[in-house]
């Protein structure tokens, strides 16, 4: 028991002693940015920032769709927020991937993940102010799009 106590004590000093992380600042004009250059190049992800924070990685990207998806994704360890700015569809979370294949979404903040055909899911109509909670595990896509839709996410990847 005094080992257990010991070994806590010292974790709990040292976490007190590490410096903490600078915050990042992100400016509206930044946002602005990021989303007519993701529209000019027909690029849906963009990531905007990203920080190393106590217990993995932290980062903002600028999302913009012009059509639905046609299939669905699940990321392996990284949890989603999204944050829509513009636009409106449907989105569908849950479920499961029929043939899921494995892609790499390092790049863009998602980690290790996997595509595949939506099978079930619940539906739901978002639009601008909506804010998604999407859990590592789970499978989501936007299956229709009534206009373009554009989103802040917000990804936390305890695994970096």
């Amino acid at each position: 028991m005094h080992t257990l106590l010991s070994f806590v004590m010292a974790a709990a000093q040292a976490a007190a002693q590490t410096p903490p992380v600078p915050a990042v600042h992100i400016t509206p004009a930044e946002i602005a940015a990021v989303l007519e250059t993701a529209i000019a190049k027909s690029a849906v992800d963009q990531p905007i920032k990203a920080v190393d924070v106590r217990g993995g990685r932290a980062l903002v990207a600028m999302l913009h769709r012009d059509r639905a998806e046609a299939g669905a994704l699940i990321h392996e360890r990284v949890t989603e927020t999204y944050y829509i700015l513009h636009g409106s569809g449907t989105m569908v979370t849950g479920g499961s991937l029929g043939t899921p294949k494995p892609s790499d979404l390092t790049r863009v903040g998602a980690g290790p993940s996997l595509s595949g055909t939506r099978q079930g899911g619940e539906s739901r109509k978002v639009g601008p102010g909506d804010v998604i909670i999407v859990p590592a595990g789970t499978p989501h896509s936007f299956d229709q799009l009534d206009s373009p839709i554009s989103y802040l996410v917000f990804r936390f990847d305890p695994g970096k």
